[in-house]
């Protein structure tokens, strides 16, 4: 649990008041980050008051002033919380918007945190918000916290397709971190099997088909 690794954090937060700095995609993820800055409000400032500040990331990337208020609030913030679809990649403008309110929030002794969303738990050092956020926070100096936000059962994909996804994703599809960047590791034996056997499959049914056109 997230709560739990951040107790790190709460031993050195005694102020009056904690700025939380919030950037969401949606507003169901602006919801969950809310939810999540109330759980951890009493563990991080129990006797203190939590002051918000709430941005969405379109409107970050269509208006600059605002993207440049975000970064201005950073430098007050100790905590950046992040809640974005863990599947999809953040736009090169906003990667470097939050490497600036990471930074900011380096001066403050603060975290990062990542709350991914639409994913499952055992997926979400996969996913590709993940390694983006996670390298922001490595390259900021800040500390970095991750939650995984499970979509509801009948928003998963059971089919075999997106099952065999999901486990190649799980065994072979890992990050590894080189020279500061996370990559994923090169093509599985299991994913290479997966082709040879379709590849056969194929030379069968053409074989079949051959004898069939032949002898018929």
């Amino acid at each position: 649990m997230i709560r739990d690794h951040m107790n790190i954090m709460s031993s050195d937060t005694h102020t009056s008041s904690l700025d939380v700095l919030i950037v969401y995609d949606c507003l169901r993820s602006g919801k969950r980050a809310k939810e999540l800055c109330d759980r951890l409000g009493p563990q991080l400032a129990p006797d203190s008051k939590l002051n918000l500040s709430v941005w969405s990331l379109s409107a970050l990337q269509l208006l600059p002033p605002m993207a440049r208020a975000a970064a201005s609030a950073a430098e007050h913030a100790t905590l950046l919380i992040v809640a974005v679809n863990g599947d999809k990649t953040l736009p090169r403008p906003v990667q470097s918007l939050l490497h600036k309110c990471a930074r900011a929030i380096h001066a403050a002794d603060g975290a990062l945190v990542a709350q991914l969303h639409g994913i499952l738990n055992m997926n979400a050092e996969l996913c590709p918000a993940y390694g983006c956020l996670r390298e922001i926070a490595d390259h900021s100096g800040v500390r970095f916290f991750s939650e995984a936000v499970e979509p509801p059962d009948n928003e998963v994909d059971f089919s075999l397709e997106a099952i065999h996804e999901r486990q190649l994703r799980a065994e072979g599809g890992k990050f590894q971190k080189r020279h500061g960047k996370y990559r994923r590791q090169p093509e599985t034996s299991c994913r290479r099997a997966t082709i040879g056997a379709r590849t056969a499959e194929m030379r069968c049914g053409r074989h079949i088909l051959s004898k069939r056109t032949r002898y018929g």
